[in-house]
């Protein structure tokens, strides 16, 4: 029995709540909280819940299931289709690794398998492992359930996301490795893909290791410490790909990982000093994103959009493919797609690979046959360059 959302067992058998109150993270209240919605008198999760998939009432045809608030015959962003239901079999103690397989009293599932621990840099609320940093039902400490309209943010109820996250939802996530929020909220990527510079792929980049649906840095991340799958225990971080009480290579352990508190947006210039949005983190001081603008320079071409430059977080890099998608995103105000038709190296258009148009520009951020990355180039002609999107 789930006593998260059951107002006739709320937090524990038989505690039933009062008329006109709804069950939201274990608690009786008038609205609902934890990053869920009231559906007439039930708290749902309507990324999930096939009966309210994406809106109230929004039930899903007989066969298809609930994922990332869209009906569809699959799961999608990193979830496996266990019954009717979209799970996370490395969270789920009822599908714990595979369907059906079920953790034991007083177990719980992490990392996709039955422990009496939490491991990972996750913690126990329950019988479930969650990360009280992002969690909205538990931020910061079990039963810390966030008010609705508020989002979990470093271990924090707050209206905005920071740390470099974006808010998808009720729920703060990094739009460039999330599954279920690939390089926007709920572009959701296709079952076997992966996120990985907020482009689904069929493998990662940028020296991360696709362990499962994600791509994880195996140096840092306490659930994936030096290979797939080897989570470190309670207390301990990932450093260097070893787990350890401590951190090294000039990094500082925040909570159960190592981060560079110079650049990191969630911990810039100390543990939990996280910069607002739209902010980076240089030399441990949070900036405005307005010092990194890049003019288009445009010649003879004009954006769809009107658009003649474009901005980010952090220093604008030519061979950064996930700055190359939001640059052509800001020019063509729609979702661009990495596309390889053309000598002039990879880069992203409006159109998905082999459905290009002759005439359009693609922000290459690949050397290739007719000039070097960070040039905005056309499709069918590689040597003609409409402009710059980086330096």
């Amino acid at each position: 029995m789930r006593t998260q959302h059951d107002p006739a067992n709320c937090g524990g058998c038989g505690v039933a709540c009062k008329h006109g109150e709804v069950c939201s993270a274990e608690q009786c209240g008038l609205q609902c909280a934890g990053g869920t919605t009231k559906c007439g008198s039930d708290c749902v999760d309507t990324k999930t819940d096939p009966a309210n998939c994406g809106s109230c009432g929004n039930a899903c045809p007989q066969g298809q299931v609930c994922s990332a608030s869209q009906c569809g015959l699959q799961c999608v962003g990193g979830t496996t289709k266990c019954g009717n239901a979209c799970v996370d079999t490395k969270s789920d103690p009822v599908n714990c690794g595979a369907c059906g397989l079920q953790c034991a009293g007083g177990e719980v599932c992490s990392n996709g398998g039955c422990q009496l621990q939490c491991g990972g840099g996750t913690t126990k609320c329950g019988g479930v492992c969650v990360d009280a940093k992002s969690d909205p039902a538990n931020c910061g400490g079990c039963g810390k359930a966030c008010a609705n309209g508020y989002v979990c943010a470093n271990g924090a109820c707050s209206f905005e996301c920071v740390g470099g996250t974006t808010k998808c939802g009720g729920v703060c996530v990094d739009t460039k490795s999330d599954p279920a929020n690939c390089g926007g909220c709920a572009k959701a990527c296709a079952n076997g893909y992966v996120c990985t510079n907020a482009t689904c792929q069929l493998s990662c980049g940028g020296g991360t290791t696709k362990c499962g649906n994600a791509c994880v840095d195996t140096k840092s991340d306490p659930a994936n410490c030096g290979s797939c799958g080897k989570a470190c225990a309670q207390g301990e971080v990932c450093a260097s790909g070893v787990c350890s009480l401590v951190c090294v290579g000039g990094t500082t352990k925040c909570g159960n990982v190592c981060v560079d508190t110079n650049f990191n947006p969630a911990h810039c210039g100390g543990c939990n000093k996280a910069c607002s949005q739209g902010q980076y983190c240089d030399n441990g001081t949070c900036k405005s994103a307005a010092a990194f603008c890049k003019d288009f320079n445009l010649q003879g071409w004009s954006c769809p959009s009107g658009a003649t430059k474009f901005c980010d977080v952090k220093p604008i890099v030519k061979t950064d493919p996930a700055q190359a998608k939001a640059a052509c995103e800001v020019c063509y105000n729609a979702t661009c797609y990495a596309e390889s038709a053309d000598c002039a190296g990879m880069g992203y258009g409006p159109k998905p690979p082999g459905q290009y148009q002759c005439g359009q520009g693609y922000f290459g951020y690949a050397t290739g046959c007719s000039g070097d990355a960070g040039r905005i180039w056309s499709i069918c002609n590689s040597f003609t360059t409409y402009g710059r999107w980086a330096p």
